[in-house]
């Protein structure tokens, strides 16, 4: 009867265990998590993080009200870094449904993140010209994993490459959002726009 127990408890484990790793929409797979590390260790690159952070590093992230689904990937995602640091400063994540423009202002406004995670969908509803004017007028670092976006105004962006993702940045807009990378980064990023 013993083995019988022991057989079902290990079972009930594996189930478990197989449910944790194949998850639903709301885990983060190897590519969320990875992407949200490079995201932090791209912040801890920026030279006026201090002065744009203080002792806590806002991450928002942004999607389009009434989709859900890749928010929820990207809290997964940050959720499992919550004790890591960012140049010595602990996180917070945001998440905020994207309705109006005037809305999206006004919460980078009053929250004051560091950076931005630009769902997909965010930039149908309020286009990336219009996101990038939010995000330089508050001096909030915008985050994509769509490279066109990077190209017409988003900073940064870890993107699928041939053999494994990419760091590209938008020198230009990361400047007008308030970001001096250190050579470092650029060393291993791809750079798009002027400097």
């Amino acid at each position: 009867m013993r083995s019988t127990s022991r057989r079902a408890s290990r079972a009930r484990a594996l189930v478990l265990l197989l449910l944790f790793l194949v998850g639903g929409p709301a885990f983060a797979d190897g590519s969320d998590d990875r992407r949200a590390l490079i995201m932090l260790r791209v912040l801890a690159y920026d030279k006026q993080l201090g002065s744009r952070a203080g002792d806590v590093v806002r991450i928002m992230i942004v999607a389009p009200k009434g989709d859900d689904s890749e928010a929820a990937r990207w809290r997964a995602a940050f959720a499992k870094m919550m004790k890591l640091k960012v140049d010595g400063r602990s996180l917070s994540i945001m998440t905020y449904e994207l309705d109006t423009a005037d809305g999206l202002d006004r919460m980078l406004h009053d929250l004051k993140p560091v950076a931005i995670v630009a769902c997909d969908g965010v930039t149908r509803r309020v286009g990336v010209e219009d996101l990038a004017k939010l995000t330089r007028a508050n001096h909030v670092l915008s985050y994509s994993t769509r490279e066109w976006e990077v190209v017409r105004g988003v900073a940064v962006g870890v993107v699928p490459g041939k053999e494994h993702d990419e760091i590209v940045v938008n020198l230009k807009a990361a400047a007008a959002e308030g970001v001096k990378f250190d050579a470092g980064l650029l060393q291993l990023a791809r750079t798009v726009g002027g400097s």
